[in-house]
């Protein structure tokens, strides 16, 4: 399992890099992955980002690593 800080990570993550809008819940998968949570070294991992039912004020708190 994830933090919330992991997951508000993932979700900047996910704006600034991947251009994609998703909700925390949505980017738990991406937040295992970033955080070091689940080890995908070596591996072929795909993952489903879901969900763009995001608060603005948390979608700018992601996007600022707040």
């Amino acid at each position: 399992s994830v933090g919330d800080a992991a997951l508000m990570r993932a979700v900047g993550f996910a704006a600034r890099e991947l251009k994609l809008v998703v909700e925390p819940g949505g980017a738990a998968a991406l937040a295992a992955i970033l955080s070091g949570a689940y080890d995908a070294r070596a591996q072929t991992v795909a993952i489903v980002l879901s969900g763009g039912n995001i608060d603005l004020d948390v979608l700018e708190r992601c996007l600022k690593g707040e």
